[in-house]
């Protein structure tokens, strides 16, 4: 028996410092990802000081794959599930003033 081929992830890794296009909330117009420069801006260049974990039930996992494949062939470019996350908290926050 021969041995198993690798499969290669290339193509679906998104590599360190790069940022989706857009950011889009749901039921909103798309609006472009803040510069790296601006503050609070959702980069991967923030000085992050902790990470968390998420813990999704299979349904919610499923639900933010289809938002995101839905808002990327949209064309508003490559969106993450973090940039995702973060502006869901962030808007949460926000209304909570």
């Amino acid at each position: 028996m021969s041995p198993r081929p690798k499969a290669s992830l290339d193509d679906l890794t998104v590599p360190k410092g790069v940022e989706p296009a857009v950011v889009v909330a749901p039921d909103s117009k798309p609006s472009p990802a803040p510069s790296p420069a601006a503050p609070g801006g959702a980069t991967s260049l923030k000085n992050y000081a902790h990470t968390l974990s998420l813990r999704l039930t299979a349904e919610q996992y499923r639900r933010l794959r289809r938002y995101v494949a839905r808002v990327e062939d949209e064309g508003h470019g490559r969106v993450t599930h973090q940039s995702v996350i973060e502006t869901a908290l962030s808007e949460y926050l926000d209304r909570q003033k």
